[in-house]
């Protein structure tokens, strides 16, 4: 793993990122959930990157991180800085692989740049999150985050920023929080071993520089993304636990119908972060099998 790799965009602002994996293995820019930061390939662990044969390329998204703040960022304003990612990494053509959040963000890409793309891969991927199908199933908890992020950022900046001054905890005591208020598959993924220290270093991360970047980006998902899913013409193919309810199956089925070219994979019994977990080596081989065949 190298964790903190620095680009100068062209327009000046700092992006950073970290690879994963092997170096000479299929390149796949790796975009994080939300909130999040680009450590979080080490809920799967380097060794298991390394082992499938991937080079995982995760950036920080503006103000997350180390990279820099975008006022007024958008969707579409994205696959500009990926462009600019792989063109500092002499990569012509590339995979994607957005996870929860990162979802949208690889859609933006398969829509504004898809002759750079090989693959396009979303695991457990969000949507519009004020869409019916989001908000109706959503819990409590996720919902007040959202609303926070449009209506009152300022107070969601308050909460965030609190989680981000969390020194070391109790791991026991972490996860018996985490069984009250997630599914049963996920809490099994959290409960694996080095995985809650691994969380806590990848939100400590999106959390460096305070909760400004990570507010924004969490606002983004109840707005215009700025592009129809009806322009996404390059394949998608996603993969979704069926108990997932941070991002509820009704939501992406309803991407799905408006996607044109988009196939979806359920998983029965797993969840939000379980799918991304337990099923990465069918992650992998689509995304091995999609560069393969082209």
């Amino acid at each position: 793993m190298n964790a903190d790799n620095t680009i100068l965009l062209p327009a000046g602002r700092k992006l950073t990122y970290a690879e994963f994996g092997r170096a000479d293995g299929l390149p796949v820019l790796y975009f994080h959930g939300s909130p999040s930061s680009r450590l979080e390939p080490l809920l799967l662990g380097d060794a298991l990157l390394a082992r499938l044969g991937l080079r995982v390329i995760a950036p920080d998204r503006p103000g997350i991180g180390g990279s820099d703040f975008q006022p007024g960022r958008r969707l579409t304003d994205w696959p500009a800085d990926v462009a600019a990612l792989a063109d500092a990494l002499g990569l012509d053509r590339f995979a994607v692989l957005g996870n929860s959040g990162g979802g949208p963000y690889v859609a933006a890409c398969a829509a504004k740049i898809p002759d750079r793309l090989q693959v396009a891969v979303i695991v457990s991927g969000g949507w519009r999150m004020d869409w019916p199908e989001a908000r109706k199933n959503l819990p409590l908890p996720n919902r007040l985050m959202l609303f926070l992020a449009r209506r009152a950022p300022f107070l969601l900046r308050g909460m965030l920023g609190m989680m981000g001054r969390g020194g070391p905890g109790d791991r026991e005591k972490e996860l018996a929080q985490l069984k009250q208020r997630m599914p049963a598959a996920d809490f099994a993924a959290f409960a694996v071993p080095g995985r809650v220290e691994a969380f806590r270093e990848v939100m400590g991360e999106c959390l460096r520089q305070g909760a400004k970047g990570a507010v924004w980006d969490l606002g983004l998902y109840g707005r215009d993304f700025g592009f129809r899913l009806e322009e996404v013409r390059a394949p998608l193919v996603l993969f979704h636990g069926e108990e997932d309810t941070n991002a509820p199956l009704a939501m992406v089925r309803r991407a799905v119908a408006e996607l044109p070219n988009a196939r979806l994979v359920t998983f029965p019994g797993e969840a939000h972060l379980s799918t991304l977990c337990n099923h990465f080596e069918d992650v992998a081989e689509a995304l091995v099998a999609a560069k393969e065949a082209r």
